[in-house]
């Protein structure tokens, strides 16, 4: 009976993700301060993996609920809307683009796509988790060399604490941040050669 309401669901959650989220946290920095400062979104995104810190440690003590694996969802979403986002801030006008909330949910799409993919590995029960360079190519060497000039990788891999989640979101949120960077350059780029600007 509710096999049918799945795929609406599932579509609407995407539309929600890619949409509506970035288009409402766009124009939230611009009502609260215009210009805004670059350093505004990468606070939210340092609050964001706090409170999602603090939602997984919850749900790993206390299990699994429907609450807890939304609000994970939402702050995910939030993450890759925010690191989307972010350079636009940076590069201000030179990009050359009207509406960025546009370009902002496209980049939030590719986001989500590379946010699936990190999902698609083994989830232990109790063992530990695998390195992080598999699902986070340009990132997760990073995450893991750090692990092990450390020497934290029992803490890091571990399945019972949520060190692994939330590193593997803040290696998402730097992934999805350099190829928005790239994006916005390559853009900013293009503009430049268009009006028959030297790019520098």
């Amino acid at each position: 009976m509710y096999e049918n309401l799945i795929p609406p669901i599932i579509i609407l959650s995407v539309l929600i993700s890619i949409v509506i989220i970035p288009a409402l946290l766009y124009a939230g920095f611009r009502k609260i301060a215009d210009p805004v400062l670059p350093w505004h979104p990468l606070l939210l995104a340092v609050i964001a993996l706090l409170v999602m810190g603090g939602v997984l440690g919850f749900m790993i003590k206390n299990g699994t609920s429907l609450i807890g694996t939304v609000a994970y969802y939402v702050l995910m979403i939030t993450l890759i809307a925010l690191a989307a986002m972010t350079p636009y801030f940076w590069f201000g006008k030179r990009t050359g683009i009207d509406r960025p909330w546009l370009i902002v949910s496209l980049l939030s799409f590719v986001g989500l796509v590379l946010w699936f993919l990190t999902t698609m590995g083994e989830s232990p029960a109790e063992g530990p988790f695998s390195p992080f360079f598999p699902a986070l190519p340009l990132t997760g060497w990073l995450l893991d060399g750090l692990a092990a000039i450390l020497h934290i990788g029992n803490i890091v891999y571990s399945a019972t604490l949520p060190v692994y989640p939330v590193l593997m979101a803040v290696g998402l949120y730097l992934e999805v941040l350099i190829i928005a960077t790239l994006v916005y350059v390559l853009l900013g780029w293009l503009i430049a050669v268009d009006k028959g600007i030297n790019p520098k």
